[in-house]
């Protein structure tokens, strides 16, 4: 009887300590919706720009790797 007073006691104790650091951090404010794109893009279009940012992607690479056996 007494380990289950002594569990619920630190059940609170825990809840308390929780809920005054949640006091005392400073929650981040979440995006206002007005501010967001209306336009969804379409399956199509998702997939282009997937595939222009894997170029884009595979020229940064090409061009890192020719600037670095031009510093060698």
């Amino acid at each position: 009887m007494a380990s289950r007073w002594l569990c619920v006691l630190g059940l609170f104790g825990a809840t308390a300590l929780l809920g005054g650091c949640s006091e005392a951090m400073s929650v981040a404010q979440l995006p206002d919706f007005a501010k967001l794109p209306e336009k969804v893009l379409s399956k199509d279009e998702q997939q282009g720009k997937v595939k222009e940012m894997a170029e884009k992607a595979q020229t940064h690479q090409t061009e890192a790797a020719k600037q670095i056996e031009g510093g060698k």
